[in-house]
């Protein structure tokens, strides 16, 4: 799946066996001082929530990032089911009622 600058793969830890979202940035993307922002902007957005955040919050959570010479790489949780972006993306809208539901 690929997005505004980065591609998500589903990773699987070799030792544990643990899966992950794993979003993959090439740094040449992150040339302009505003995308290199946004980037470490969501990475520590990441970081506060799950720091913050309660276990079982519907929230994806935050693993650890790390990169190489060519690549910024952001583990996340993987969400099997849809997201609230796949569904909006899909819908267009919401209703009210769905809104508070998703709030709450």
């Amino acid at each position: 799946m690929q997005g505004g600058f980065a591609r998500c793969y589903e990773f699987v830890c070799g030792q544990t066996k643990e899966v992950f979202a794993g979003k993959v940035v090439d740094k040449k993307s992150l040339v302009k001082m505003r995308r290199r922002e946004k980037m470490q902007a969501e990475i520590q957005l990441h970081k506060s929530l799950c720091a913050t955040m309660a276990e079982g919050e519907h929230i994806v959570k935050f693993h650890r990032f790390f990169e190489d010479e060519k690549n910024v790489y952001i583990l996340l949780e993987l969400c099997k089911n849809q997201t609230l972006a796949d569904l909006l993306k899909r819908r267009q809208t919401l209703s009210e009622l769905e809104c508070r539901y998703y709030m709450l």
